[in-house]
């Protein structure tokens, strides 16, 4: 008789188990951050390598946003509220860093509220550079609601490295034509900061990542003189608070301005 129970105890445990996995599975969106601990950076890296821009969450209740602005925008919210969106183009105000995406649904409006502001996520106490406002209204609803929290624009991780450049856009790289050697820049996420040198001067300057996206902040740089500036020159005028676009392939980083200027990198072990 024990043994048929025991038998009969270990089965429920399992069908138990079975469908707690499915359940924590069919939620695991809402459920990666219901917890108090802050998440692991590869848990951002998975995601913008599938695509996502911007993602953002908050509690009480449990919600999540994540925007590709290629694609969509996606809400989820733990009381069954899932709405998806084609993307838009977002509306910044001409007096702060704050941009509004409004989106109509066949279900009702979606509008998000970006602004640059630190925000601290109230159970994991992690930090991030945006706080975010979310607001849906039905369209048999007069008022939305309203969902407030934290959010980040992704960016690909790999970044964070040594690179030494091979290739630039109608440039012609000659190692011993170069002081210093060949180009080389070092990406700082932690701090969001680069420096290196293009061949003679040893520069440094401020990043933003947004995506695929970097930001260059003013490049300072020192003052020597070298008896070829040419690649120097040209760099400097690429990345002075400019914005290039940036991919990483098979240890190689390539980075491209809106013109279609390019520059390659490998990676440096």
């Amino acid at each position: 008789m024990k043994i048929v129970l025991s038998l009969i105890i270990s089965i429920l445990s399992f069908l138990s188990c079975s469908s707690q996995e499915k359940i924590i599975k069919e939620n695991s969106e809402l459920s990666e951050f219901s917890g108090d601990e802050i998440v692991n950076p590869s848990f951002y890296q998975e995601k913008f390598l599938r695509g996502i821009d911007f993602y953002a969450r908050g509690n009480e209740p449990n919600w999540v946003l994540e925007i590709d602005f290629d694609s969509s925008m996606k809400f989820s919210e733990m009381n069954g509220l899932n709405i998806v969106t084609p993307s838009v183009k977002g509306i910044k105000a001409q007096d702060a860093d704050v941009t509004n995406f409004r989106a109509q649904t066949e279900s009702g409006e979606l509008s998000v509220t970006i602004s640059k502001v630190k925000c601290q996520d109230n159970m994991s106490g992690e930090m991030f550079d945006y706080n975010v406002r979310v607001a849906f209204k039905r369209n048999n609803e007069t008022d939305f609601t309203e969902f407030n929290g934290c959010g980040k624009y992704l960016y690909d991780y790999r970044l964070h490295d040594i690179w030494v450049m091979e290739e630039m856009t109608n440039v012609e790289l000659k190692k011993e034509n170069l002081m210093k050697g060949l180009p080389m820049f070092e990406f700082n996420l932690s701090e969001m900061r680069f420096s290196g040198h293009a061949g003679c001067n040893q520069i440094l300057g401020a990043i933003d990542l947004k995506g695929n996206k970097i930001i260059f902040g003013n490049l300072i740089s020192t003052k020597m003189a070298c008896p070829d500036m040419t690649v120097e020159e040209k760099v400097g005028q690429l990345l002075n608070n400019n914005t290039l676009s940036y991919r990483i392939e098979k240890l190689k980083l390539v980075l491209e301005s809106d013109s279609g200027t390019k520059m390659i990198f490998k990676k440096v072990d």
